[in-house]
């Protein structure tokens, strides 16, 4: 319930960010009794006090107005498919050459599963989730994030997830001078939390096939 509480809360804030708001209009709309999307932070005030929803709420803002800052505003359901859809094309037309480029692949192709589940490129997802989707060990899953798909500008982490709570992850389209993958071989975080279904304005856009090529590592 601490979970699902954060993630509305998360999604009032983005909300709030994108209509040009403040930190004290999110606190005095989460904080009113009669909203019934503040619940989580009043739950925190009243088992922690006040000071410390305060604080949540400004960690939240904080989070938010990153997130809303450095990405893409989506203006309707059907952009958002066509952003998407315009991701798997470059994605899947990218060369990924070597064992680590293919790896790098089967992470890009379990975020990309993500953001259509959550409707945009803006959503959560857990190193232990994501893993498991690209069917690959934690350890690999760390190693790609830090050497192939963050430096080369697919995925940014604006938010690094807590105990059960996942990283917030942008899907980005790369860099046109990064897309190469070195053939060089190497050995290849957030946490467990479902993808930001809390985002979603209507039904889930198509899932595409799972990978289906051997994993390198069922470790971790």
């Amino acid at each position: 319930m601490a979970e699902h509480g954060h993630r509305v809360t998360a999604a009032i804030a983005c909300h709030v960010a994108r209509a040009d708001g403040t930190v004290d209009q999110l606190t005095q709309l989460l904080l009113h009794p009669e909203h019934e999307g503040g619940r989580h932070a009043r739950s925190i005030a009243l088992r922690s006090g006040q000071s410390r929803a305060l604080a949540y709420i400004g960690r939240v803002w904080v989070s938010a107005s990153a997130a809303v800052s450095s990405t893409t505003m989506l203006e309707s359901r059907h952009h958002a498919y066509e952003v998407l859809a315009a991701l798997r094309d470059r994605i899947e037309t990218t060369p990924w050459r070597g064992e680590r480029g293919r790896t790098a692949l089967r992470v890009l192709r379990a975020h990309l599963n993500f953001a259509e589940i959550a409707g945009g490129p803006l959503h959560y997802a857990s190193e232990r989730q994501t893993a498991e989707e690209a069917g690959i060990s934690r350890t690999t899953l760390r190693v790609v994030y830090e050497t192939v798909l963050k430096p080369r500008g697919w995925l940014r982490r604006l938010r690094v997830g807590h105990g059960r709570e996942g990283s917030t992850w942008y899907l980005a389209d790369g860099s046109p001078d990064r897309h190469s993958i070195p053939i060089a071989q190497s050995r290849f975080r957030t946490t467990q939390s479902p993808p930001t279904w809390h985002l979603r304005s209507g039904p889930p856009l198509g899932r595409a096939r799972r990978p289906t090529s051997t994993p390198l590592s069922s470790a971790g």
